[in-house]
């Protein structure tokens, strides 16, 4: 089978072919660092609105044929950093996984509705919003 990876802002598209459903997560970040040149610790991979951990499998994710798994590219720990950050003593592309913060998302309309926006602060990158309708 096939699945395409897309960076989170949608510039850039690769498939990757020949891949297994019995594929492992750590086999898929090495083919998307031959594919995206990006370093598996500095990957953060997205399927539906999860994110991939090591010690799966794409069946475990449920990954079917031509599905699309986001890519988050964090910043590499071995560069200087050239953006202020705020007083955080942790590594860049650390295993510490982001604070994540929900908030109902408020709309024009007097409905209440289904959807909820997270907003992940993650040491390397800063503050970031996800929002998934439910």
């Amino acid at each position: 089978m096939w699945i395409q990876v897309r960076t989170i802002d949608g510039s850039q598209t690769r498939t990757i072919e020949d891949v297994s459903r019995k594929a492992t997560i750590e086999e898929l970040r090495e083919r998307v660092w031959a594919l995206f040149d990006v370093r598996p610790e500095c990957q953060r991979l997205f399927y539906r609105g999860k994110q991939l951990e090591n010690g799966y499998t794409l069946f475990d994710y449920d990954v079917g044929l031509n599905d699309i798994i986001q890519l988050l590219v964090r910043p590499d720990p071995d560069l200087p950093s050239t953006s202020k950050q705020i007083d955080v003593q942790a590594k860049p592309c650390s295993n510490s996984p982001p604070k994540v913060k929900k908030t109902p998302r408020v709309g024009p309309s007097s409905q209440p509705s289904t959807s909820t926006c997270d907003f992940l602060i993650d040491p390397g990158i800063g503050l970031y919003k996800v929002c998934c309708l439910l």
